[in-house]
């Protein structure tokens, strides 16, 4: 090579490096700019939020009142967006990791479209789940992730299909990746039959801010970010993310990634120690609740089951549990419903959402409430964790004048705080950085300290590190609360490790700040003036006969279920005979003995609520009173059931 050819080589290799540099910089810039507009426009909505909040607490008139829940459901809408934005700027910038758990495929994809189920009730489109037999039950995956990929190629099928159906199908065909030695590929496809995709635009679709539709008077709403986060998202789990479609024939979007079958027996993550946590499950679909009480008692927790709104009331009025881990679709009543119930018979209980809907208003209603929301299905680690984190753990009595010092430097937030506090009937002093909260901490006698993170001449971040590290006449145990709108770093951990004690994402609502107060024993839930708004729920008839149980105990509603449940019949009429002759002669160890029989053969045969009534008179029968009202409705309830049995199974 000539010196010449030599140097001008140099040149252009110190060219493309100063190119690359410059375009890494560009990157950084842009995902600074992201996260930093994305920070900005949540400490405002700390305002808006908490003034709408403030607002419906007034009682307003009908009128004004439907005002207030459309603006919240806007602001709802914008925070939604925002977390789209802090997923682009978090993958632009390499900080968003995977978290890898069991992920269990078929429950994974069914929930899905359980909950999209919502969306097209009433349309002229079905959904469909198409899972090949060779696909293992559990892999090894981060099932947030998969479902916001999968949830939001779905919702993107539903938006342009308006008759026909949405299919997901999942196989371990590999078209566009090699499997791994040792490993597999599962390949995930939604197919839908709606208005397809010009060839033109498909290579365009994955890029941000992009959408098939993408005229100024456009049909289909939404940010375009979806597609783009789904293929960064799939490239994360080293995977591929295409589509293919033709205008006017329908779509498929797929996306295959690498994983790994794990068994069910096997313990590949270390699971939370839950001993000594007491938890009310209240899920009405069989399979589901059988997974979560075996999930839990598997780390240790005292777990009780139930299917209903009633139920749950009933049997936390009779016991404080710690956590109740409710679905938000019950028979009797939602969910949310449930939980401004038990937050006035029970405030000491931590609550937890766990439920087959990805809803952004439904999240933001529960975070009023200080309740945690996770989706189905989410890991036995994820669960746990969840679980562990709502578990009460007071250990103090209630202070008497317990009193809050507030380091915030955002005049409007200082005052929705404010406002918020004088609901819950607290008292505040507010400052505005960490400097003037030193000086306020050494002179007056505070209970608990919030502060913001970013704030002039002292940080969050420097305050916490000199309390704990034994600032003069400042305890160094007291408890300290991040004040943050930073959502890319909303893990318990992260603020844990620089010596926080929990944290408040900004908007804060006042069900947060009760929350967190009452967790802390600075309140007392008696004379708070502040009561959540409740709902008495309808009193409603429990089929007697589980016939989802029946499907999955015996797999089929057919001639042999008939026979077997007639069985059933003839088997317990003498039982029940028994049952009322013991109650006569005043045989109060019998009728135990009597009522195990019939509570194990009830629940054989799928009658919960006889099976129920059964394991009451075993437990109650030294009780005369108890006794004779128990065995009148055990005699109902076995009518109703020979009823059932001959209208489900006529001869």
């Amino acid at each position: 090579m000539t010196p010449e050819k030599e140097i001008n080589t140099q040149d252009t290799i110190a060219a493309l490096k100063q190119a690359v540099a410059e375009a890494d910089e560009l990157a950084q810039q842009k995902s600074n700019f992201l996260a930093t507009i994305s920070h900005e426009i949540r400490t405002p909505m700390q305002t808006i939020y908490g003034l709408l909040e403030l607002i419906a607490e007034e009682e307003p008139s009908e009128k004004i009142a439907s005002m207030v829940k459309t603006a919240q459901n806007a602001s709802s809408g914008l925070l939604e967006i925002l977390d789209d934005v802090l997923d682009v700027a978090k993958m632009d910038a390499g900080a968003m990791e995977l978290d890898i758990y069991e992920v269990p495929v078929r429950l994974l994809v069914r929930g899905i479209l359980e909950a999209l189920s919502v969306k097209v009730r009433g349309a002229h489109v079905r959904l469909i789940d198409d899972i090949g037999t060779d696909v293992p039950f559990v892999v090894l995956g981060d099932p947030k992730r998969l479902r916001q990929i999968i949830m939001n190629l779905c919702g993107n099928a539903l938006k342009f299909t308006h008759e026909g159906s949405v299919t997901v199908r999942v196989s371990t065909v590999a078209e566009h990746i090699k499997v791994p030695e040792g490993a597999l590929v599962l390949r995930f496809e939604v197919i839908d039959t709606g208005i397809g995709i010009p060839y033109e635009v498909c290579g365009k679709l994955f890029s941000s801010f992009t959408q098939a539709d993408n005229t100024t008077s456009r049909k289909y709403g939404g940010t375009g970010l979806g597609l783009s986060i789904s293929k960064k998202l799939v490239e994360l789990m080293e995977g591929k993310i295409g589509v293919e479609s033709t205008e006017g024939q329908g779509s498929i979007f797929w996306f295959e990634i690498p994983t790994e079958e794990i068994s069910t027996d096997e313990e590949r993550v270390e699971l939370p120690n839950l001993e000594g946590i007491s938890v009310l499950s209240i899920e009405d679909h069989p399979q589901g609740a059988r997974e979560i009480v075996t999930s839990l008692r598997s780390m240790g927790a005292r777990v009780e089951q139930c299917s209903t709104c009633n139920e749950a009331m009933t049997m936390a009025l009779q016991s404080p549990f710690d956590v109740a881990v409710i679905d938000q679709g019950l028979p009797d009543g939602l969910g949310l419903d449930l939980m401004h119930e038990l937050t006035v018979l029970r405030p000491y209980i931590g609550l937890i959402m766990y439920t087959v809907r990805d809803d952004v208003g439904l999240a933001h209603s529960l975070h009023s409430l200080g309740a945690q929301y996770i989706t189905k299905p989410a890991s036995r680690r994820g669960l746990g964790e969840a679980v562990k984190s709502a578990a009460t753990q007071n250990k103090a009595m209630i202070e008497d004048n317990a009193k809050l010092l507030v380091a915030e430097d955002t005049d409007s937030v200082r005052e929705i705080i404010r406002r918020q506090l004088e609901h819950l009937g607290c008292d505040a002093d507010f400052v505005s950085n960490g400097k003037e909260a030193l000086e306020h901490l050494e002179k007056g006698n505070y209970n608990i300290l919030i502060t913001d993170l970013h704030m002039p001449e002292m940080d969050g971040y420097e305050l916490v590190s000199i309390i704990r590290n034994g600032y003069a006449m400042v305890s160094k145990d007291i408890p300290i609360i991040a004040l943050t709108a930073d959502v890319q770093l909303t893990q318990r951990e992260h603020y844990i490790n620089y010596g926080f004690d929990e944290y408040l994402l900004k908007p804060v609502t006042i069900g947060q700040l009760r929350g967190l107060l009452v967790r802390w024993c600075l309140l007392n839930i008696e004379e708070c003036p502040y009561k959540p708004k409740n709902k008495t729920y309808p009193k409603i008839e429990t089929p007697s006969i589980d016939q989802n149980c029946l499907l999955e105990q015996i797999g089929a509603m057919d001639k042999g279920t008939r026979d077997m449940m007639y069985m059933f019949i003839d088997m317990t009429a003498p039982l029940i005979e028994k049952i009322n002759k013991a109650l006569k002669n005043g045989d109060g160890k019998l009728l135990s003995d009597l009522g195990h029989s019939l509570k194990g053969a009830a629940r054989s045969a799928c009658c919960k609520q006889l099976g129920d009534l059964a394991s009451r008179l075993q437990n109650h029968s030294n009780t005369q009173d108890n006794c004779s009202a128990c065995v009148e409705e055990i005699n109902n309830e076995f009518s109703r059931v020979i009823l059932d049995i001959k209208r489900l199974f006529p001869r």
